[in-house]
């Protein structure tokens, strides 16, 4: 299946992606309480942004691949791209509103939401995590962010993943896990967000509210990585994506 190489491919690249940053774009402030929109990236003609060749070169098995780091007040937030593939991993950018999704059209498509367009302003992030990590310069309190299914996930949930045969039941869940890395190193706390459940899923910007959760106090990092009923022997078979925007956080 077409999904079975774009999920191996984009696993190639990830082994030799991690270390890399480069493609900027600061906007620092002295305030305490920062919203973080993605409103600084330029975006391509479609509407997305997934790294680009300004990035710090690598070695992706025998194609150059692209280190590239989108960064907004202080917060920084990676992506790796090989464009002889088109394969990326991280955190991409995207302003498009379309909700739906085409395989024929999957270099476009998967940076579509399913609620729409961003939750404020124009643009939002689309993340599709091999490793990568959301940093901040200094420790801070994250104190909520919004969330959304991408559309790739949604058809995904409707009409099956092509891998894993049906679509989502009753009894079928997807959720996002979301990793606080404390200032002092110690890490092992999770967050779970529900993104398929119990017969539903997400089709709307929902807030995940983290004021109350001590474990997102004083971190220095955010990862992501996800958990899925439908899986194989090479793992989830669910796209393995999910859209956030304006996410809060305190100095």
């Amino acid at each position: 299946m077409k999904t079975n190489k774009f999920f191996l491919l984009a696993a190639i690249a990830f082994g030799t992606a991690l270390s890399f940053t480069s493609c900027s774009n600061e906007d620092n402030t002295s305030d305490r309480f920062l919203t973080i929109s993605f409103e600084g990236q330029k975006l391509n003609e479609d509407g997305f942004w997934l790294g680009d060749e300004t990035g710090t070169p690598f070695d992706s098995w025998g194609a150059t691949g692209y280190a590239c780091n989108y960064s907004e007040n202080g917060v920084s937030f990676p992506v790796n791209y090989t464009p002889a593939w088109g394969l990326w991993s991280g955190f991409a950018i995207s302003s498009r509103t379309a909700t739906t999704f085409d395989f024929d059209n999957l270099t476009a498509d998967q940076f579509n939401s399913a609620a729409g367009g961003a939750k404020s302003g124009k643009n939002y992030c689309v993340i599709y995590p091999w490793g990568e990590s959301i940093t901040f310069t200094k420790p801070v309190t994250v104190k909520g962010f919004w969330y959304t299914n991408s559309a790739w996930v949604v058809d995904a949930i409707v009409n099956g993943d092509g891998m894993t045969p049906g679509k989502f039941e009753a009894d079928d869940f997807f959720k996002c896990i979301v990793y606080p890395v404390p200032a002092e190193g110690l890490g092992g706390a999770r967050y779970e967000i529900d993104l398929a459940k119990d017969g539903d899923y997400v089709k709307e910007w929902k807030y995940c509210n983290l004021r109350d959760v001590d474990a997102f106090k004083n971190i220095t990092s955010m990862s992501f990585n996800f958990d899925s009923s439908k899986k194989n022997a090479g793992g989830l078979t669910t796209p393995t994506y999910v859209c956030i925007d304006d996410i809060e956080i305190e100095y």
